[in-house]
């Protein structure tokens, strides 16, 4: 297993933070830079990256204003998040890479890709949702900004809403694992999901000639993904029945398997 570090860069946004995983020796490989859905942080890849960071180098980012990483001083765009993004690239001096998002992840990995053409090889996306314009709206209103309850209600809800979504096999230790970056910054933690309900997945995969790979896990956003397809151009959704919230540590073999798979196929 590799050994996953924290560091921290300085952005437009200020510092970002970061978890890496390096293998013991140098790799041939790109490195696969990774992006968390909202409103968590880079804390879900940690048991993926001890797996993946065996053979590559593996960087988890914390989005700006999630984690540990500094916020913007205004509610950012996906374009924002993306392009702070590439200037940790630039710090870090990394030519090529691949990368993977989750939910909102997915689509700063398709931005970073439209900003980046050149440095960004292949894209992992889990999820892929399109949305008409009243899905847009109705999830607008779902994960608008939530007040925080006196008696700490809020911190049950949200943790019941975790459990609800969990896939089986899921452990309540698991949950508890990464819960804390749910709670993090609660009046801004909201600007995760408004970047991704401004932002046109559809209209990214038209522009996009790299080999992309869609996870569908079977989620809250599971019947929207497949709606991707009319607009791939070079890639394809693997669907993925009983999986759902968590399956990167439940099922941490199989997505090695999945992501090693997509990565190093010629």
């Amino acid at each position: 297993m590799a050994h996953v570090t924290k560091h921290y860069a300085n952005t437009r946004f200020g510092q970002i933070h970061y978890r890496r995983a390096m293998p013991s020796c140098p790799s041939p490989r790109e490195p696969l830079i990774l992006f968390h859905m909202s409103p968590y942080s880079g804390v879900i890849y940690e048991n993926l990256m001890k797996h993946l960071g065996e053979e590559r180098e593996v960087i988890a980012v914390d989005t700006p204003g999630f984690g540990n990483s500094d916020p913007p001083p205004a509610p950012p765009t996906i374009q924002d998040y993306a392009a702070a993004v590439g200037d940790l690239l630039d710090v870090l001096k990394l030519r090529g890479v691949d990368v993977m998002g989750y939910h909102t992840g997915s689509k700063i990995a398709l931005e970073l890709c439209l900003q980046r053409p050149k440095q960004v090889r292949k894209i992992i996306m889990i999820s892929a949702a399109i949305w008409t314009d009243a899905e847009v709206a109705e999830h607008r209103a779902q994960f608008a900004k939530t007040e925080v309850d006196e008696d700490g209600s809020h911190l049950v809800k949200w943790w019941k809403a975790v459990g609800h979504w969990s896939m089986k096999g899921r452990t309540l230790a698991q949950m508890a694992e990464t819960f804390h970056a749910r709670v993090m910054r609660p009046d801004i933690s909201w600007w995760g999901h408004n970047a991704a309900f401004g932002y046109s997945t559809a209209d990214a995969l038209k522009k996009i000639d790299n080999e992309i790979l869609i996870l569908n896990p079977q989620d809250d956003i599971w019947e929207f993904t497949p709606r991707a397809k009319a607009y791939l151009r070079n890639g394809r959704i693997q669907d993925l029945p009983g999986w759902s919230h968590g399956f990167l540590d439940v099922k941490a073999g199989e997505t090695t398997a999945l992501v090693r798979g997509f990565l190093d196929a010629s």
